[in-house]
């Protein structure tokens, strides 16, 4: 084992996810054809097997988003879907059933393809065969005794990837190596001892388990292979929390606004708190990580596209490379919501708020998986057999460049010009843009520190200073050109001087500016007096007249200890020069494709030809948008190995600290498995989240995560409670933490002592006051900011409670209670058609229903649809169904009912269920449930939801 602690953590992370990663594929719970006719050779299924499957696939699907009716204007079409081929089934003779208790059937080799209406199979975009955990040694679970292979050998046979010819037979050849590789026998004489092999094929549809993986452990192999640790991961693996530094403030602080140098959207400036976390973010360096903990409704999206906009224009400043910024998560819907955010920015009217190159809009790139379908309007790259293909590269061919130089130069106002010239002139602007920023926050601060010395400017105007100083001057030479020749001659005398004093005392008795350190006894101490004091008038006039003129300049009215003088910088020069620096990219991506193309660099993908292609990329669209599972595929390069004379072979390692940004959203509902690889590739990470909100889907058991650390040295003792309790505040462990608790103890900044380590977002705008109060003092200890205001003449109160007689009835491990699905049916009936007529808009995006149990969600869903509801889009489920959403109308379904009044309840078990179903509630939250079960005392959340709902009506 690995003396490096950090190396040992990667290895416990990466063993970790390959265990998680392989479930039991339970064939009865998928979609499924036993028996299957498959020619396995020719890659062709039965035609009428085939049909009946994926229109069972295509009815499923579009049932579970609410459509019932082919004839529905947005029915989907299934033409392919992923699928699993099992060659055989394992089950064990009857001897040793009897002799060890095993039963069942086992799928221990599943195929992975596509299969079309056609009734072809194709390579699938994960080529490695699927093999569940559960059959390999070392085994976790003690009542299974069929093995098949071992963790190890599967492990070796993975670092094979399949790099031949595209092909079905191709294909199939690398999965029989790969079957040999890992059992030592053939597929078709496959004969484990003490088991009985049915040579039958097993066709499911293969939408059922968690995302691929095998991008995510291959990074962590590479990196782990290299054995040097790129820094910002390495910071992210460290085990010590790092050292804090201290906030900025004052001056520091108002510097901050000269290194925000870009603004995406003009709607809203920042808030004080985007603000702030912005300022902090510009302090970060190589391999550095901030935090920011985002809770509901506090504008994430805003924050987050002005720090792509400010690198954006940062890097055109400086003129080298642009950045490349990658925003991550772990499930398709968080990045959904990135890439439309990206993609959908508002903006002003007029040239400069204008695209420069034909066909280009948003400022978002998404990297799905080849078989994800995306919305027409989103710009997309996918891999496809090995290339990428997509929106940018259909754009470098000498045709389109024609096309957009022309347009390019047209859109300049520059009809003459070239485009070097163009996008000389446009960094220059950038400059000069950058310069007017920075010149004016140090003029304001040289004001600053003048004013400091004449604090009598908080009570009189620099004009009445100056008037009252210079009369006392004159005041003050007058009376000693009034001296008799006498005094004069005789000013060293003590009585001469003391009467000179006296006088000089009464005169300077109604100045208004502090004179405790003049010596009335010296006459040159009084006239230093006024020489220094109408100095720093003068020089205060200037300085003032500078910041005037900067004001005129900038088109800033407000001073920087006013929130304004911020937001007009905001909405005003910064936005300006985001979109100038968009152009200078536009033609920056004009000359090198123009470049590419002469050279024939287009279609190489060596380490230098790939970065540049990102580059391109990125001079486009600035914010490229992934999944964990899929960032690893993309951000790779080939490379020529020469395994022995006469064999050889390509590797793709991947492109490590290569990223200028990462950005994780959604940082709390990550598994530090899942998402630690990618932060091998970035320079530095921003991770925006709220561990108080959905927790990650955690695939592994406790006890096998503990086994699992000292299996991997990341602890020396299995029994070391000190250590594990350690590694589980600090967000390690694979059972239970988050990229975003380990992003708290890496961050070098603590807003808030009460709360997480990082920043915080405070300004809450998305509910009714009544409404995020509750979580403000669940989860957050009152420090959000309610910017909505209390409710006003709803249509509804904003909070309600619905008492529902009746009892729960569990199913397995889930739970339904049908009298309180019944109750919601009919109060949906009740106000359907005033929530219409109210909100103008559908009924599914007026209302959602959330409930903990997936049992009740089925119960809703069968009620409501009997009850004649419009089911077609409306959301129903547990808090995962509304992630990043909300609606103006929540109704919760807490399921309990009145014989649940012992147990404790799963939404109890921390604060994180009731906020997030409560924060989705812009203008209604109302609670279904039994009294009984909420009427307890204590301060567990549901009690306090319930009093709090109580409260509101008196």
């Amino acid at each position: 084992m690995s003396k490096n602690p950090q190396l040992n953590m990667l290895r416990y992370w990466r063993n970790t996810l390959a265990d998680a990663a392989r479930v039991v594929i339970e064939v009865d719970k998928t979609l499924n054809q036993r028996n299957a006719k498959i020619d396995i050779a020719m890659g062709v299924v039965d035609l009428k097997q085939t049909l009946v499957l994926l229109d069972a696939f295509e009815k499923r699907m579009n049932e579970d988003k609410g459509r019932l009716d082919l004839k529905d204007p947005a029915w989907e079409k299934v033409e392919e879907a992923p699928v699993f081929i099992a060659p055989f089934r394992v089950s064990p003779l009857p001897e040793y059933a009897k002799l060890t208790g095993e039963t069942g059937i086992f799928f221990p080799f599943w195929i992975r393809a596509l299969l079309t209406r056609q009734g072809q199979l194709k390579p699938d975009e994960d080529t490695f065969p699927y093999i569940p955990r559960a059959y390999l040694e070392p085994q976790v679970n003690q009542e299974v005794n069929f093995v098949f292979s071992d963790v190890d050998r599967v492990d070796e046979a993975f670092g094979r990837p399949f790099n031949g010819q595209p092909g079905w037979k191709n294909y199939l050849d690398y999965i029989l190596s790969m079957f040999k590789a890992i059992t030592s026998q053939e597929p078709d004489t496959y004969s484990p001892e003490n088991f009985a092999v049915t040579m039958e094929y097993t066709l499911v549809i293969n939408d059922t388990l968690t995302g691929p993986a095998d991008g995510i452990i291959g990074l962590y192999d590479a990196i782990i292979q290299q054995k040097k640790i790129p820094s910002t991961l390495n910071a992210l693996a460290e085990r010590q929390e790092i050292p804090l530094k201290p906030l900025l403030s004052g001056s520091v602080f108002e510097k901050g606004a000269a290194a925000h140098l870009g603004q995406m959207a003009y709607e809203f400036p920042l808030s004080k708190s985007q603000r702030t976390s912005l300022y902090h973010y510009a302090t970060l360096g190589h391999g550095d990580i901030l935090a920011i903990n985002g809770p509901p409704g506090t504008g994430k999206t805003t924050l987050l596209q002005s720090v792509v906009a400010t690198e954006v224009v940062k890097k055109a400043i400086a003129g080298g490379d642009p950045p490349v910024i990658l925003a991550c998560s772990a499930n398709n819907q968080a990045v959904t919501n990135i890439i439309d955010s990206f993609s959908n920015v508002k903006q002003k009217k007029g040239v400069l708020y204008e695209r420069w190159l034909p066909d280009l809009g948003g400022f978002g790139l998404y990297l799905p998986g080849a078989n994800r379908e995306v919305q027409p309007h989103i710009p997309v790259i996918k891999r496809v057999q090995g290339r990428l293909s997509g929106a940018h590269t259909e754009k470098e061919n000498e045709s389109y460049l024609i096309q957009a130089e022309a347009y390019f130069i047209a859109r300049s106002g520059h009809p003459g010009s070239t485009v070097k010239t163009i996008i000389h002139n446009l960094q220059q602007q950038l400059k000069a843009g950058h310069q007017l920023l920075t010149a004016g926050i140090n003029s304001w601060q040289s004001y600053q520190q003048l004013t400091a010395q004449l604090p009598e400017l908080s009570s009189h105007s620099l004009s009445e200073l100056e008037q009252a100083i210079k009369e006392l001057e004159i005041s003050f030479s007058n009376y000693l050109d009034a001296e008799s020749i006498w005094l004069k001659l005789f000013s060293f005398l003590n009585f001469v001087k003391e009467k000179r004093a006296t006088r000089a005392k009464q005169l300077f008795r109604d100045c208004p500016t502090d004179y405790s350190k003049v010596d009335f006894y010296q006459v040159r101490s009084i006239q230093q007096f006024f020489d220094q004091k109408i100095g720093l008038i003068e020089q205060l006039k200037k300085v003032q007249k500078n910041w005037q003129d900067w004001q005129r300049k900038a088109n800033v009215k407000h001073e920087p200890d006013e929130p304004a003088f911020y937001e007009q910088l905001e909405m005003g020069l910064k936005y300006d020069l985001f979109y100038t620096a968009v152009h200078y990219w536009e033609g920056r991506w004009l000359i090198a494709t123009r470049s590419a193309l002469q050279e024939d660099r287009l279609s190489r993908n060596g380490e230098g030809a790939a970065k540049e292609r990102w580059q391109r990329f990125a001079m486009l669209t600035p914010c490229l948008v992934s999944t964990f599972y899929m960032a690893p595929r993309f951000f790779s390069y080939s490379k020529f190995i020469q395994v022995a004379p006469g064999q050889n072979t390509w590797e793709t390692p991947p492109l490590l600290d290569f990223i200028d940004l990462l950005i994780v959203d959604e940082a709390g509902q990550v598994s530090p498995e899942i998402g630690a690889a990618s932060f091998a590739l970035a320079k530095k990470a921003l991770v925006v989240g709220d561990i108080l909100q959905i927790e990650p889907v955690w695939n592994v058991p406790k006890k096998v995560d503990q086994a699992n650390l000292h299996r991997y040295g990341v602890i020396n003792n299995l029994n070391d409670q000190a250590a594990i309790e350690d590694l589980y505040g600090k967000g390690f462990l694979c059972s239970s933490g988050s990229i975003m608790r380990l992003a708290q103890k890496t961050s070098y900044y603590h807003l808030y002592p009460k709360q997480a380590r990082g920043m915080l977002l405070t300004e809450h705008r998305r509910c009714f006051d009544e409404i995020i109060s509750y979580c403000n003092n669940l989860a957050y200890d009152g420090l959000l900011e309610p910017m909505k205001g209390p409710a006003k003449g709803g249509l509804l109160p904003p909070l309600q409670f619905v008492s529902v007689k009746g009892d729960s009835r569990t199913s397995g491990t889930s739970r339904a209670n049908q009298e309180e699905a019944q109750a919601i049916a009919q109060w949906i009936a009740a106000h359907q058609e005033a929530l219409i007529k109210h909100y103008h808009i559908p009924l599914k995006d007026i209302l959602a229903i959330v409930t903990p149990f997936t049992g009740q969600k089925f119960t809703l869903r069968n009620t409501l649809r009997k009850a004649g509801i419009n089911m077609s889009g409306l959301t129903i489920g547990t808090v995962h169904a509304l992630q990043g959403a909300e609606r103006p109308v929540v109704l919760f379904s807490a399921t309990y009912g009145a014989n649940d009044q012992a147990k404790s309840y799963f939404f109890d078990a921390g604060p994180n269920m009731l906020n997030v179903a409560v924060s989705r509630a812009k203008e209604t939250f109302i609670l279904f449930g039994a009294p009984e079960i909420f009427r307890r005392s204590g301060q567990s959340p549901s009690m306090q939801l319930f009093r709090h709902i109580s409260t509101s009506h008196q």
